[in-house]
């Protein structure tokens, strides 16, 4: 019984090395059909995998073209408005200057003109104490020919009067004259505040709108001064 037990087993261990002989033939000559397909499969994967890099790349060289191509156009026109605000400002410093100069003869018109309108007025009231005072002699001349004395006085005074009278009438020709160019003073004192005003108005108007435009360059340099930096490739 021992030595059939031992042949049994001897004869398992037969048949599974044949078996196994016989799978590893099937594997290999498996492995030998399968081997172009394997190697077909890896030759398309890399193709892939190049296709797929190549493709990222020219992408990423088109996107930088755009890139570059638009920071130009953004260039160019940031470099016209700059050159433009260059002009608006010089413009803006001219026409500065001129309302300067405009405000500085304002300025020296007004006070001569208040000069002579001072002037003027203190005339006119020395000519009206002028005038008061010939009136205070006429009336005391007429009072004192309608008194009861001599013909000859009566006489005297009557030309006084008349003397006194040719005065007044002068002096109120006089008066009326400076009253006129009174007016006419303060007339031209007030157009020449209303221009002062204006000129001034104007001059804020134009340093509001050069700061402004001075904010408007600074800002363009800003935005100027990186798009001169390089642009990065990528890939």
């Amino acid at each position: 019984m021992a030595t059939q037990s031992g042949e049994e087993e001897d004869d398992k261990l037969r048949a599974l090395e044949g078996e196994i002989s016989e799978l590893r033939t099937a594997e290999k000559e498996l492995f030998e059909q399968t081997r172009p397909v394997n190697e077909k499969l890896e030759s398309i994967s890399k193709r892939k995998r190049e296709c797929i890099d190549e493709l990222h790349r020219l992408t990423a060289e088109k996107h930088d073209r755009e890139k570059q191509h638009e920071t130009i156009q953004r260039l160019i026109e940031l470099e016209t408005d700059m050159k433009r605000v260059k002009c608006e400002n010089e413009a803006l410093k001219r026409e500065k200057e001129t309302l300067k100069r405009t405000n500085s003869k304002c300025t020296v018109t007004i006070n001569n003109l208040k000069q002579s309108l001072d002037e003027a007025a203190k005339h006119s009231r020395s000519q009206m104490r002028t005038i008061t005072e010939l009136n205070e002699k006429i009336s005391e001349m007429q009072q004192s020919r309608s008194a009861d004395i001599p013909t000859k006085s009566r006489t005297g005074n009557d030309g006084k009067v008349t003397e006194l009278q040719e005065q007044l009438h002068k002096t109120n020709e006089l008066l009326s004259k400076t009253s006129d160019e009174l007016n006419e003073t303060r007339q031209r004192l007030l157009e020449v505040q209303e221009q002062l005003i204006a000129a001034e108005q104007l001059t804020a108007i134009t340093q509001h709108r050069a700061l402004r435009e001075s904010d408007n360059s600074e800002q363009l340099q800003l935005e100027l001064t990186p798009q001169h930096q390089p642009t990065g490739r990528t890939g």
